[in-house]
């Protein structure tokens, strides 16, 4: 992406791409659309209500990783349980007074939408927050006698009956930890091998530096703990993590630093090296070659290393903090918390004070759509409004022609396995497009799904996708007016703190760059979030944008700063 590309240009070209096929894409949506057509025929033969938001808990959190999936439905389950648990004696405290009700929501919300912001909880404590909405909600719904037994059991189901489902599903049909992890170190070498006969088809190979290894190390921690593999298996995975991210620096040399008839030699290499790991072996050894240059030398000794039984290293994961940092020094953690909750209290007294509760989706919009700075909120909605326009399109399209048609669950599970496939595709992209995936699929299941069975209720889905533009609404002004935060702001930290890594770089011999990446991964990592940011900068209101010369200054500061990354990482 040149500066010089029109912002429209750039966004539809990116919007395409991330539209495009990928290994493992198909298998993760697959699995979502029949998982959340297993959760459909649940909720519907145990009367569960709001089966929509079941299925959309499954597409909001259901990740590739089957051991994350099921850690994840585990804490959920028990974080929805011991908060309904504590919510019994603040229903009868609050039953007489709707002043307290509100006072308790806001609070518990702001206090889960914080720890989103701050803690690893992230998504499963801003969805805790959601339930006690939801469940404070009910209180005015369901007679005194039975809030108890109905209202707060209605949204216990609602959340870990998903949940339950999820585990048992990655079980049986998910990816292993381990199996994800090998595939990730087999993609590392091809693209590097790519890039060593095409010194232009570099933009895979930026995106998975841009990953790090925080994650692939973290994923090996869970399959040593849980003993999932081989004590062996595991320690050659682990370390090879880390030496399938030092043979991408190595392949990053310049073109014409390594002569092209030895490139072509090592490509061939890296390839064979990343088909022995796709079977499950660990690789031979590179055959002994001359190496004349730094760059070959380096390629050479990693991919020696790949074949020693720890993989050529023995790195540990980063240690993960209970709380970020700047959790209570950075007041943008507690104006997200707040101006989420304040929306959220706002969607709630509309609905309520107008007597329209079928709207009461626009309560939801606002803790699944806000973000931290103003561009990405508004990209969000502006992503939540046209994947709730084609999910609208699709639901009524099924009412009026499909679901006259359907007589049994069975039927309306298939219609469901269908629509949500749609947008599962879209949700497992990238992340520039993933939430409008999300709410395709919820926008249909809003609009299908209504009562315990095939339904044919147009007001119903009517009332739902209106709620959702309410909420789009209250967001937008609540997050364009009050401490609006730019994302040029960010984009200019990430910049500074990246001239920083060059610095200390710049300063290391390649010896101790080899030795610790994670100033390099750090580095890489800031760059390709802050080419992110630019993109998002054209979705901020005009009187907050900057001007787009000085974004374009921006982004080819960033350029320059890539180019003298993989400059020092090819440096002797």
């Amino acid at each position: 992406m040149t500066p010089a590309s029109s912002p429209l240009s750039r966004l539809l070209s990116q919007a395409w791409a991330d539209l495009q096929p990928f290994a493992g894409r198909f298998g993760l949506t697959w699995r979502v659309a029949l998982l959340c057509a297993i959760v459909t025929a649940a909720a519907m033969m145990f009367k569960i209500p709001e089966a929509s938001i079941s299925c959309y808990l499954i597409i909001f959190l259901m990740k590739e990783d089957a051991v994350q999936n099921c850690l994840m439905g585990f804490g959920l389950i028990l974080l929805a349980t011991l908060v309904v648990v504590l919510m019994i004696p603040v229903i009868n405290m609050s039953i007489d007074s709707p002043a307290m009700r509100l006072a308790i929501m806001f609070g518990v919300s702001y206090v889960f939408l914080f720890l989103s912001s701050t803690t690893p909880l992230g998504e499963q404590a801003a969805i805790v927050g959601l339930i006690v909405a939801f469940i404070m909600t009910l209180v005015t719904d369901v007679p005194i006698g039975q809030i108890g037994n109905q209202g707060l059991l209605a949204a216990w189901k609602m959340a870990c009956m998903p949940m339950a489902l999820m585990i048992l599903f990655n079980l049986v049909l998910g990816i292993p930890a381990q199996t994800l992890v090998r595939n990730r170190i087999v993609r590392r070498l091809r693209a590097s091998a790519d890039v060593l006969e095409h010194p232009d088809a570099c933009e895979e190979l930026r995106e998975l530096l841009a990953e790090g290894n925080d994650l692939s190390l973290q994923q090996m921690l869970t399959v040593k703990l849980l003993h999932l593999i081989s004590k062996e298996k595991s320690t050659w995975l682990n370390g090879a993590v880390e030496t399938s991210y030092r043979v991408m620096l190595a392949s990053l040399a310049p073109a014409g630093s390594i002569a092209p008839e030895r490139a072509r030699a090592l490509a061939g290499e890296l390839r064979q090296a990343a088909d022995d790991i796709a079977s499950g072996e660990v690789p031979a050894p590179p055959e002994n070659a001359t190496d004349d240059s730094t760059a070959a030398r380096r390629l050479s000794e990693a991919l020696a290393a790949l074949s020693q039984p720890d993989g050529g290293a023995s790195p540990k994961p980063a240690p993960q903090r209970l709380l970020s940092a700047d959790a209570f020094t950075n007041p943008d953690h507690q104006r997200y918390a707040l101006k989420t909750s304040l929306a959220a209290i706002i969607c709630y007294l509309i609905y309520t004070g107008i007597q329209w509760d079928g709207i009461h989706t626009a309560l939801i919009t606002c803790y699944v759509a806000a973000l931290g700075t103003t561009g990405e909120t508004v990209r969000k909605l502006t992503l939540r409004i046209v994947g709730c326009l084609i999910g609208a399109a699709m639901g009524v399209g099924a009412l009026l022609f499909i679901m006259p048609h359907l007589t049994s669950i069975g039927g309306l599970m298939i219609l469901v396995f269908a629509g949500t496939l749609v947008g599962a595709w879209v949700s497992s992209g990238n992340e520039r497009i993933s939430y409008s995936g999300v709410q395709i699929a919820l926008a249909f299941l809003l609009t299908t799904l209504n009562g315990f069975g095939p339904s044919f209720e147009f007001s119903q889905a009517g009332d739902r996708i209106m709620g959702i533009f309410v909420g789009i609404f209250v967001i937008y002004v609540i997050f364009t007016q009050f401490w609006p935060k730019s994302v040029v702001n960010e984009v200019r930290d990430t910049l500074d703190r990246v001239s920083g890594d060059l610095k200390s770089l710049a300063g290391e011999t390649k010896d101790r760059r080899d030795s610790d990446l994670a100033i390099s991964m750090r580095a890489f990592g800031d760059l390709e979030h802050a080419d992110e940011m630019l993109d998002m900068a054209y979705f901020e209101p005009r009187s907050e944008r900057a001007p787009n010369e000085q974004l374009d200054g921006y982004r080819v500061t960033l350029e320059e700063m890539r180019s003298r990354l993989c400059g020092l990482q090819a440096r002797a």
